[in-house]
């Protein structure tokens, strides 16, 4: 035993190791929002994406210059039509279980059980929608399995060998579509295009992916779920059977629950207890002038492409003391979405994000900018979008909010409704600066409008669950909502506001132009005449940016900029210019590539890391 001891110790000094250098690279950090559901397949949150990127891998994923790179698919290719492509999946990727154990390897038949089971509409999935947008016959077999509504007849049950996603052989995959899709390969980094071992999803049946611990999926990504306890710790282990395992560096990532993160995590953080936290405005600025805190934090970085926009919700089903029948004669007419539209001063409320620059995380329609281009050309400064993104700023504009407001209460008073109309507006008890928001927003708004015009009414929502108890459910007035991409092209920024879907479902508005078209009918029209065109790049764009146009002019919705983390600063042991880099998909939440740093990075070493990362960047175009 003493022999083995020395030679493991002579190793060890031979690759230049030392015994502390040799422990277990980890990762601590807090969470404040635990998640309902591991089931990858059928959700649609932001923090269960965040698990899901990290433990199952996606045909391709993204470098940290944002470029295609394989990993469950070696190779790929596309048919001259653009219909048919066909993907060579790699044949050292494994299923292991939460013990690490090898259960099976990964082959197509896992991306044909995994589609099957999206498509069937009794397991609810919330992206099945993108599947069958796209797959050949994928819809049809949706609808074959869902539950008629009251009064229709069901539709046809479709055989499974009609949809066009095909195992051709134990390592051949194929997709056949409806359309040629530009942005296809893109739409393969989303949930809905994850894996499942198929067994192993039947053996679990309506157990698979219950939040109880860590027995309810299999792992083929960096990373498998070693411990989770709800409400109380998270533990992400690097996969020892990874096949691109040369490129995990943080071997273990220890998260642990508390409600209270927010407001606790600055203090751990400096007492070396986790390695990251955010940092409000008013920290950091007490850091930043403190000599032996300033090099703790760095600014953060704008890595995804989340949009947020204040939603006008046209399906009230809040409760009766916030007066939804009135609510719903307001938000119905042109005029007083006009006078909110015209009223919100958007600089003042993202000064509660980002004091020291604002601006730069403002824009001003529902796509931001740099997230698609033609020959160069930014979407959002192309045909109809182009006056927006110009206009800027000049959206708020004090004399034509009251204008629109004295037409809507003329004409609202004709029609029965009283004032001041409630505005019923809730937030995450969890998410300070979304607290410090809408407080802002309703001070600013009443003060402009008169508090007998509209009363802004501000609620904390539910911690947990906020999305389905609030916004799912309609109950709010007017909702801070955000959207992030699912593939590269601006058809993906429409989906919130498709029919049927669950943001400010629009399609209940009963607002007409002057010839009597309903207006998000036409809206919706522009939408599909949009995705309709798929041989002519420039003129898909144009399309949309029509649509876009309308929505915002319209004032379905009042933009407001990037997320939350899209400014002010953060405290981390990590380099964000490491990690993967996509404005869609599920790339940018992953571990896989990150560092961790002997010490924190501060912002000139920040700033640094930008300009060096811009620099890689431009050299690609080149």
């Amino acid at each position: 035993m003493k022999r083995t001891l020395v030679l493991l110790l002579v190793l060890a000094m031979m690759l230049g190791l030392t015994p502390a250098l040799a422990e277990e690279v980890t990762y601590r950090g807090l969470y404040s929002g635990e998640v309902s559901s591991l089931n990858y397949l059928t959700t649609t949150t932001t923090a269960e994406f965040a698990v899901a990127a990290n433990v199952i891998d996606t045909l391709v994923e993204y470098d940290y210059l944002g470029q295609v790179q394989p990993s469950l698919a070696e190779s790929w290719k596309v048919s001259e039509d653009g219909l048919v492509w066909t993907f060579t999946l790699r044949q050292d990727a494994q299923w292991i279980n939460g013990q690490a154990e090898v259960v099976a390897p990964v082959t197509a038949q896992d991306f044909v059980d995994a589609a099957k089971y999206v498509l069937d509409a009794q397991n609810a999935s919330a992206t099945a929608n993108i599947l069958y947008s796209v797959v050949a016959g994928a819809e049809d077999y949706f609808l074959g399995t869902s539950t008629p509504e009251e009064g229709q007849d069901p539709a046809p049950v479709m055989a499974w060998d009609t949809v066009g996603i095909k195992a051709l052989d134990d390592y051949t995959l194929e997709y056949t579509l409806t359309h040629p899709v530009p942005y296809f390969l893109s739409m393969t980094t989303y949930v809905c295009f994850m894996p499942v071992y198929g067994p192993f999803l039947a053996e679990q049946g309506e157990n698979f992916g219950l939040a109880t611990g860590n027995d309810t999926l299999l792992y083929n990504g960096a990373y498998y779920i070693s411990e989770f306890k709800p409400q109380e710790s998270r533990v992400y282990s690097k996969n020892p059977t990874y096949w691109d395992i040369g490129q995990v560096f943080i071997e273990r990532i220890d998260l642990k629950y508390n409600k209270e993160a927010a407001s606790i995590s600055a203090d751990l953080y400096r007492k070396g207890e986790i390695d990251a936290a955010d940092i409000d405005n008013q920290l950091a600025q007490e850091w930043l002038q403190n000599p032996e805190t300033a090099d703790l934090i760095r600014p953060v970085r704008q890595t995804g492409f989340y949009t947020h926009f204040y939603a006008y919700n046209f399906k009230p089903e809040f409760d009766e003391i916030y007066e939804p029948e009135n609510w719903t004669l307001a938000v119905n007419n042109f005029n007083f979405r006009k006078a909110l539209f015209h009223g919100f001063d958007r600089l003042k409320v993202t000064l509660v994000s980002d004091p020291e620059n604002p601006e730069s995380i403002m824009h001003y329609g529902v796509t931001p900018p740099n997230f698609v281009d033609y020959n160069g050309l930014d979407y959002v400064k192309m045909g109809d979008m182009a006056a927006w993104t110009e206009l800027g700023k000049a959206a708020f504009n004090e004399e034509k909010a009251k204008e629109y407001a004295a037409l809507a209460r003329e004409e609202l008073e004709a029609a029965g409704a009283t004032f001041p109309v409630k505005i019923l507006t809730v937030y995450h008890p969890n998410i300070t600066t979304w607290a410090d928001q809408v407080q802002v927003l309703e001070q600013q708004m009443e003060e402009l409008l008169g508090e007998d015009f509209i009363d802004i009414i501000v609620e904390a929502g539910p911690s947990q669950s906020f999305l389905s108890a609030v916004r799912r459910s309609g109950k709010y007035a007017l909702l801070d909502c955000n959207w992030g991409p699912d593939y590269a092209d601006p058809e993906t920024f429409t989906d919130p506001f498709k029919p049927d879907f669950n943001y400010n479902f629009p399609e209940y508005t009963t607002d007409v132009d002057e010839e009597g078209n309903n207006k998000y009918q036409v809206y919706w029209k522009m939408v599909e005449e949009a995705k309709a065109i798929t041989d002519d790049l420039e003129a898909r764009y144009l399309a949309f940016a029509k649509a876009e146009s309308y929505l915002i002019e319209q004032a379905f919705v009042m933009p407001l900029g990037y997320s939350y983390a899209a400014g002010g600063y953060t405290a981390s042991r990590m380099n964000p210019f490491e990690g993967q880099y996509a404005p869609f998909g599920i790339s940018i939440d992953r571990y896989k590539g990150q560092k961790l740093l002997d010490k924190p990075m501060n912002t000139d070493e920040f700033f640094d890391a930008q300009d060096k990362w811009e620099a890689e960047r431009a050299e690609l175009g080149k």
